[in-house]
């Protein structure tokens, strides 16, 4: 089945930009980033700022971008 957990470009359990270290940031509610195109610009509107992003995804997701991972 073509979802995203299937998918070259997710990263599974992925979070954007985080003051913590990538071990500590990880989810762990089956959703993750889509690596697919570049990171997008998102406004803080907490403050002045914002970061570049990739979007959250849930694993079940499909688009019409999908490339299968190559198993070695």
């Amino acid at each position: 089945m073509s979802t995203c957990l299937r998918c070259v470009h997710f990263l599974h359990g992925g979070v954007n930009p985080s003051s913590m270290s990538p071990g500590h940031a990880e989810r762990a509610d089956d959703v993750g980033l889509c690596r697919r195109y570049p990171p997008r610009w998102a406004p803080d509107t907490t403050d002045d700022g914002g970061s570049f992003d990739f979007p959250a995804i849930h694993q079940d997701h499909r688009c019409g971008e999908f490339q299968p991972r190559i198993s070695i």
